[in-house]
């Protein structure tokens, strides 16, 4: 057990956990979103007095979305005695660190991960968020109906463990309902991308609809390039995209693109309304769903050792309670650390992110 829950501890000192995400680099807007999100969250809890009258310390680590930093970031938070771990961001930071965290003591709760890879096992690792099985299900459903019979689908493999699996997913539901993918495109975000030649490349396929899987940015670039060609066809995407990134740099190019998530931009409730004005006024800037998830993360994990009779059995009391009151509606977490959430179809319009049903 680490010195920090050690029994000579003062009453007063620092209940430390820490957070993991992508602050440098191409990915960086989610990983940011998901820091602000855990401080709010720590900042919330110690205006109400802490965890067990100790003040709670977050300390934020930067994976630089690579694997081996990633590593490095969570073995030095276990090695200096955080009581828990939130993040990674993205599903292929979290597959390189999950192994890392089930060699060690800490309990590890990702906020974006998606991972299927992941899924129904008994580990350290725990998560707020759906798997992409049932989205990718979901979304494969969406495109036929809108009448997608022909799909290119382009995956970015920088982040390889989210696009394969929900890549993988979505195509098998497509094809069970009568569609086709007419090309798969892979590129990596991390090296330079020809956006133009890979526009190309899809529409030579002659496809009825364009699916991305990739972060809002490369997303943004993608529809820029299918505009400059003068097609306008039905665009799909995941949530992955939707960050102010993808209107940024997308403008009129993205607007139309559909997706399902679990975050509503438009949630009218009293508490989201109350939540989204606190965190605007505290960070100058509204919540991306990467921060609403962190959010929830963190609290899942202030909960926890809130109900816990010591850090060393966090994991036990998540699992004992089961079921969670986000910002956003209720959501459970199973005996493996797997969540559920009902999801939401949502497009981009002039005016930003919208509800569709």
């Amino acid at each position: 057990m680490s010195a920090l829950f050690a029994a000579g501890c003062s009453k007063n000192e620092p209940l430390r956990i820490g957070y993991v995400g992508t602050l440098t680099g191409r990915h960086a807007d989610l990983g940011t979103a998901g820091r602000d999100g855990a401080i709010f969250a720590v900042e919330d809890i110690n205006r109400r007095g802490g965890i067990k009258g100790r003040p709670v310390e977050l300390v934020i680590r930067d994976d630089r979305d690579d694997p081996e930093t990633a590593k490095g970031a969570v073995r030095k938070l276990a090695r200096e005695g955080v009581a828990a771990i939130v993040g990674p961001m993205t599903s292929t930071m979290a597959v390189a660190a999950v192994p890392v965290v089930n060699d060690s003591h800490v309990v590890m709760v990702g906020p974006t991960i998606t991972s299927n890879d992941l899924s129904g096992k008994d580990d350290n690792f725990l998560r707020v968020y759906p798997t992409s099985h049932a989205t990718a299900r979901h979304l494969a459903h969406h495109a036929r109906r809108r009448g997608i019979g022909k799909i290119a689908v382009l995956y970015d493999l920088s982040n390889r463990a989210h696009t394969e699996g929900w890549y993988r997913h979505f195509r098998e539901e497509f094809e069970r309902e009568g569609g086709r993918v007419v090309a798969a495109l892979p590129f990596d975000s991390s090296r330079p991308v020809g956006f133009l030649a890979l526009a190309r490349q899809a529409l030579a396929a002659r496809p009825d609809g364009v699916f991305l899987l990739s972060g809002g940015l490369d997303a943004a670039m993608l529809c820029q390039q299918l505009r400059k060609l003068g097609v306008a066809l039905p665009v799909i995407a995941t949530e992955w995209s939707a960050t102010d990134e993808l209107i940024l740099h997308g403008g009129s190019a993205v607007e139309g693109i559909t997706y399902y998530q679990y975050y509503d931009r438009s949630d009218g409730s009293p508490r989201f309304a109350e939540f989204r004005e606190a965190f605007s006024r505290r960070f100058g800037t509204p919540p991306e769903f990467g921060a609403v998830y962190a959010y929830d993360a963190t609290q899942v994990v202030l909960q926890g050792l809130a109900a816990a009779a010591s850090p060393s059995k966090l994991k036990e009391a998540i699992l004992a309670r089961g079921r969670f009151s986000g910002i956003q509606g209720e959501f459970t977490i199973d005996r493996f650390g797997d969540a559920d959430r009902k999801p939401i179809l949502m497009t981009v319009t002039e005016d930003g992110f919208k509800k569709m049903e």
